[in-house]
């Protein structure tokens, strides 16, 4: 028996586990958010975002143990401009896509459909901030894309059948985003089926992540401008 034989069921079961303690957490702490508003920025908060480098560090940790090849975790990235830059074009078509859509659905369905307590928690209360937000969403974005596409992607794909992985993941990744509402929950799935299809084309992490972190840069852009609105919404 090879090493890879032996870990790799091992780190898959651990890697099942982490995404659904993880998943239970994230919901947990939107619930939290709903009740209160805190003073401060929650994506700019120390403990936050060191708790987030060590999700990635685990993560990588997971990755390595698996035994299995960069290329299959999407870790090569032959032009990582090109990456980059197809990342950057489908995460803004993306967010002005999500953007149309949740005007159309509050309109027609209700404010109820919709809970923006989390972007509003997450959004500058002064200038400097703006320095540090990019900075901060790094480790978040970089910690989902391992799991939600190395880890459970690249990990399980030969294991369990595309579709269902992909149908499995998206609802995980919608559940999460429960406590954001209806919409929030399809959009988050919605997502995920689109970075999963970004991820099985171009077999590249690279190209998720910047997607991934487009996507959240501008969903704080716009939702800055549209902080009077959304605070209506609560």
């Amino acid at each position: 028996m090879s090493t890879t034989d032996f870990w790799l069921p091992l780190t898959r079961l651990a890697i099942v586990m982490f995404t659904l303690l993880l998943a239970w957490m994230t919901y947990r702490s939107n619930l939290i958010l709903q009740q209160f508003r805190p003073d401060f920025n929650v994506l700019l908060s120390p403990p936050e975002n060191a708790s987030r480098l060590i999700l990635v560090l685990l993560c990588l940790f997971l990755a390595w143990s698996s035994g299995l090849p960069a290329q299959e975790l999407g870790f090569i990235s032959p032009q990582p401009l090109n990456s980059l830059l197809w990342g950057m074009g489908i995460g803004l078509v993306t967010q002005i896509v999500l953007n149309l859509a949740t005007y159309l659905a509050i309109h027609f369905l209700g404010r109820q459909v919709y809970s923006p307590w989390l972007i509003i928690n997450i959004l500058p209360t002064q200038p400097i901030e703006w320095l540090f937000i990019p900075l901060a969403f790094l480790p978040a974005v970089a910690m989902e894309e391992l799991l939600f596409r190395s880890l459970l992607l690249g990990g399980f794909n030969g294991l369990i059948s595309l579709p269902l992985l992909v149908l499995a993941t998206s609802l995980l990744f919608g559940f999460m985003h429960l406590p954001q509402g209806r919409l929030g929950v399809v959009a988050a799935a919605g997502i995920n089926v689109l970075l999963a299809g970004l991820f099985l084309w171009s077999g590249e992490f690279l190209v998720c992540l910047t997607t991934h972190y487009t996507i959240n840069i501008l969903q704080v852009v716009l939702a800055y401008h549209q902080k009077e609105w959304l605070e209506k919404l609560t």
